[in-house]
C-alpha cells in the first residue's frame, strides 16, 4: 500500500504550492503532517477578531477542520485517492477560553485520525493559542468522490 502520491499533495500543500481557498483566505498554513496526524498555524490577526477582539471561533473552528481534513487525507493510500477523498459532515467545537488577538501571535490546530472505518473517519484536534490550549474538537468525515488530477490543475491556474 503506496502513500507516495497523497504525501507528495500534503507536501505540495505544506511547502504553499497546492493551498485550498480557505487556507488562503484565512492565511492558515500546514506545517507538519504525519501518517493520521496534522499541524496547520496561523497569525492570530486583528481581523479576525469579533466586536470583543476575541478571535471569532469560526475561524478557530475552520483552522480544526483544515487540520482534522489534512490528517484525515494522510490516511488514504495512494489507490484511494484517486477516486476518493473524506469531507467533515459533522463538527464539534469546545472552546476553553477565549482567544484576545492582540496578546497572542499564533494558533495552531494539533490532529489526529481516532479511528477510521469503510465510508467514515473520526478526528480530533486542540487549537492552541500560543502554547495554551483553547479548543478542543471532534470532526466526522465521509468518504465522497474526488478527482485529484482536476483539483491540482485549478488550484494550479493564475488569477489573472
Amino acid at each position: 500500500m503506496s502513500h507516495e502520491f497523497v504525501d507528495q499533495m500534503l507536501e505540495k500543500s505544506r511547502a504553499g504550492e497546492l493551498r485550498s481557498p480557505v487556507s488562503e483566505t484565512l492565511e492558515m498554513s500546514l506545517v507538519e503532517f504525519g501518517r493520521g496526524e496534522a499541524v496547520y498555524e496561523m497569525a492570530a490577526r486583528e481581523e479576525l477578531g469579533n466586536p470583543l477582539g476575541v478571535i471569532q471561533g469560526g475561524v478557530a473552528t475552520a483552522l480544526a477542520d483544515a487540520a482534522m481534513a489534512a490528517a484525515t487525507s494522510s490516511i488514504l493510500d495512494d489507490e484511494e485517492i484517486q477516486k476518493s477523498a473524506i469531507t467533515t459532515i459533522d463538527i464539534f467545537a469546545r472552546f476553553i477560553r477565549p482567544v484576545n488577538a492582540k496578546k497572542v501571535e499564533r494558533l495552531r490546530a494539533e490532529a489526529k485520525v481516532v479511528r477510521a472505518g469503510g465510508r467514515l473517519v473520526w478526528a480530533e484536534a486542540d487549537v492552541l493559542a500560543d502554547d495554551d490550549v483553547v479548543g478542543k474538537f471532534a470532526s466526522t468525515g465521509i468518504r465522497v468522490a474526488f478527482d485529484p488530477a482536476s483539483y491540482i490543475a485549478d488550484r494550479g491556474k493564475s488569477d489573472e
